[in-house]
Parts: structure tokens; sequence; C-alpha cells
């Protein structure tokens, strides 16, 4: 998937992924510079869709309020956005989707990285509309090194978890995604490409617009209504581990929406800073 752009002050973030053969520009996964009108997160992308960066802009506040054209949901960081976080999971449940028009597309995620770089090391399910039929995959990437990985087939109502750690010792990802409801799983262990820099300079829960590959322009995202998040775990380098509203780090809500229009919606943080909805306005 791409990572999304991003602007302090009022920036825009945007980050497009791709699953199935499909275009993808994600793992979801495309970063930004830190200053307004900057490019956001890293992309990701499947085995064909391309994943762009999340294009947002943050106001400082107790939770920051970011817009992204393909990202929804929350992200926990540090002021001085360096490597500050080892591991991230969450639970959700697959959400059925509509699929108008017949090519939309929404990703679901957890990762490390992205708003403030280029990269995203991540792990979700999919939902994508093919001719109308909505198709439910497990998938895992690491952006700019692949496209979204597809793995597992699954259905819409399945509870799934899914997770990204980094391991110091091998100094790889362990990306592992579950299907609870079957109890199908998968666990993958790359490591960062050795040209890139995979900073871990964010944690993410993200609902995601897939973009296509090599352009600037977006899947509609497929209706999902309004699904739930819960159980957000993050972990620093110092082994605090907490929900996004921590007061070890910052967090901030991100709110997909571009040029006047809001493609989904995002609600407060509940539990603790472990639970949050995302709700679909816009295709």
């Amino acid at each position: 998937m791409r990572a999304p752009r991003r602007a302090i002050a009022i920036a825009t973030a945007v980050l497009a992924s791709g699953l199935l053969g499909v275009v993808v520009g994600t793992s979801g996964l495309h970063s930004p510079a830190q200053a307004a009108g900057a490019l956001g997160p890293a992309a990701r992308g499947f085995a064909g869709p391309a994943r762009q960066r999340a294009q947002h802009a943050a106001v400082p506040s107790t939770t920051a309020q970011f817009t992204s054209r393909n990202w929804d949901g929350y992200i926990t960081y540090v002021a001085t956005h360096g490597t500050d976080f080892n591991a991230v999971k969450a639970t959700w449940v697959q959400p059925s989707v509509v699929c108008h028009p017949l090519n939309a597309w929404t990703v679901f995620w957890v990762g490390l990285d992205g708003w403030w770089n280029n990269t995203v090391e991540q792990g979700g399910s999919s939902a994508q509309c093919i001719n109308g039929t909505p198709n439910y995959t497990l998938w895992w990437e690491m952006f700019p090194t692949n496209a979204i990985q597809p793995v597992l087939t699954i259905s819409a109502g399945d509870t799934i978890t899914a997770s990204v750690v980094f391991d110091p010792a091998s100094a790889k990802f362990v990306i592992r995604v579950k299907d609870v409801t079957s109890g199908q799983s998968f666990t993958r262990r790359p490591a960062c490409a050795s040209n890139i820099v995979c900073d871990r300079s964010s944690a993410d829960v993200i609902a995601e617009d897939v973009g296509h590959v090599g352009g600037s322009t977006f899947f509609p995202l497929a209706d999902y209504g309004t699904m739930s998040f819960t159980g957000s775990k993050i972990t620093d380098l110092a082994a605090h581990s907490g929900g996004f509203s921590r007061n070890t780090w910052l967090n901030a809500a991100v709110t997909e929406s571009a040029a006047g229009t809001t493609y989904a919606t995002v609600s407060t943080l509940s539990n603790h800073g472990k639970d949050f909805s995302a709700t679909w306005q816009h295709a």
C-alpha cells in the first residue's frame, strides 16, 4: 500500500494499496517530508495493484487531526520521528462490502512506518470487488520492496487479528495475520531491503483506499459501512506498551478526505486508546 502524504499544520495524507493482480502503488503501502504540503507515508501494493502514500495534514493537539486521501484510522509517533516502535497489533471483524462501483476496493491493516517516511511494513485483510463481486483475502507487504502479497481467502464476518513486530536479534519483521474464525493464519519474516531504511517512526491501524500502480488515482472505496478496530496495542523501543492514547507517545486521528470530499471518518478512541471505528462515506 502507499504511504500517506502529510503536512504539518494542515496536511493531507495519501496512501494507496493494491491486491490480487490489481495495480497498486501499500502494506498498504505508500513517506512525506515534514513540512506543509509534503508527501507522506510509504505505500504498499499487492502483486498487481499499486498503492500510494497517504497525503495528510496535522494539527498539533492531544489527539492530532490529520487528513489523508487514502488512510483512515489512527497513527502513533513521537515528536522526533525517529526509530521509536517495535510492534503493533489489532483485531477487527472483516466487514462485508457493497461493490458500487463494480471495481471498488478497501484494505484493513496494521503496520509500522508510512506516515513520516516512504516505507511500510504491514499485514491485514482486503475486500476487493472484481466485476461487482467482493473477494476477501489476508495479505502482507513490505513497501516499497514488493507489492501486496495475498495469502489466504477468508469470508466476510470473520474475526481477524494482525501484528507486525520488529525482532532486533534477526533484524527482521515478523508479520502475522490470523483468521480467528476459520483458524487459518500465516507468518512472514522479511527483512528491510538493504537500499532503504525502515525507521519504525510510526505505528498504524488503518482502513485504506487502494491506488493504481504508477499513477495518482485510486480505486473507488468499497463501502464497508462502519467497522471497528479493537485491542490495538503498540510497543516502543523501551518496551512500553499500550493503546494509541498512552502518554509515552503522540497520536493522531486520520480522516480520509481530500478536495472537498470526505471518503471515510474515524471515531474518537475508547478503552484506554485501544478501540475505535471507521465509517465509509464516499466511493
